[in-house]
């Protein structure tokens, strides 16, 4: 993973390196709803699982204090859980790819809030069964384009690191995921490295 980023770092053009650049680390709570599985009565218990966010951004304009990033690669890895009353096992785990613009407006030199907006696409994992007789619980994997919104707080605790707040919601297809609708909430905090 980190040579993957070096290498992604060395293939940013040379103005974008002269200007800031971050990588951030990011985890939180994933959530999926409880749901019957379609064409059957068997319901699969959803919990709260664990989702997290790497990516880099580097900065594009910035006027007076304010700034405007873009982040070309922000990986998320959303993973909830769930449980069903037959045998088999199955995720509802995601992998979401939603390159984003940014804007950070300071409150204070060293607080900032920012909003921004992406899209993208994401590969979802969702529940179904087997054709065993019984029926087993199985995966099926789902490709489906992904908007992503949000926004969050970035507290600078020196020169090169700070602590991010960061909430997004990641809207895409029905019942995808483990998730009822098409709303994914991710909440997460982490950590950011300021180059």
């Amino acid at each position: 993973m980190t040579k993957r980023y070096l290498l992604l770092f060395a293939l940013l053009p040379a103005a974008a390196r002269a200007q800031a650049v971050e990588n951030y680390f990011l985890a939180g709570a994933a959530f999926a709803s409880t749901q019957v599985i379609g064409g059957s009565n068997v319901t699969v218990t959803g919990s709260t699982g664990f989702s997290d966010l790497i990516g880099f951004a580097f900065q594009v304009v910035r006027k007076s204090a304010v700034s405007l990033w873009v982040e070309p690669f922000p990986l998320v890895i959303d993973s909830p859980g769930g449980s069903a009353p037959i045998q088999g096992s199955a995720s509802a785990n995601g992998t979401i790819v939603t390159p984003s613009a940014r804007l950070m407006v300071p409150l204070e030199p060293r607080i900032s809030v920012f909003g921004a907006v992406g899209g993208g696409g994401g590969q979802f994992h969702n529940y179904t069964l087997s054709s065993d007789n019984p029926p087993q619980l199985k995966t099926h994997s789902v490709y489906h384009g992904v908007f992503s919104a949000g926004g969050g707080i970035d507290f600078r605790i020196s020169r090169h690191f700070s602590i991010r707040v960061d909430a997004r919601d990641y809207v895409t297809g029905r019942d995808l995921g483990g998730v009822l609708g098409r709303n994914h909430f991710l909440p997460m905090l982490g950590l950011a490295l300021h180059y």
